[in-house]
């Protein structure tokens, strides 16, 4: 499968079980530590226990806010081995006909583990300093040619 198709089909099966709170799902498909570098930090999750809170906050964090589409589409994406794949993507939350933050743009780094492509690490553009993280922060447009 080719890295970009890869890592949209990737992204669309845990942004579903974040939504939906499938945490078995989600959480095979992290490998750790899993690193997570915003705009202020560089925040690395250690343990099971550390990336549950993650995850529990953020699905908690969908609800609260009324989500009903976390939709994250690929724009590029590399195979820089035969095991780890790089892509770009832009994040969009939105509860029914309106946007809780401004869309804004990551770096996925995937590692097969396995037969299970799982993320390793995360740089987006977001300006929270800490985990788990209860609501993007986005300070800044799109940048970026491609907007």
């Amino acid at each position: 499968m080719p890295a970009l198709q890869l890592l949209q089909s990737y992204l669309d099966e845990i942004g579903t079980a974040v939504l939906v709170g499938d945490w078995e799902t989600y959480r095979n498909h992290v490998h750790l530590p899993f690193t997570l570098i915003t705009e202020t930090a560089t925040l690395n999750v250690t343990t099971e226990a550390e990336l549950k809170r993650g995850f529990d906050s953020f699905h908690e964090m969908l609800k609260f806010q009324r989500v009903t589409d976390y939709v994250r589409l690929a724009e590029s994406a590399v195979d820089i081995s035969d095991h780890l794949i790089s892509g770009r993507y832009v994040s969009h939350f939105i509860a029914g006909s309106h946007r809780i933050v401004p869309p804004f743009r990551s770096t996925m780094t995937l590692r097969l583990v396995g037969n299970t492509w799982r993320a390793v690490a995360i740089t987006n553009s977001i300006s929270n300093m800490q985990w788990p993280i209860q609501v993007p922060r986005v300070d800044q447009p799109l940048k970026g040619t491609d907007e």
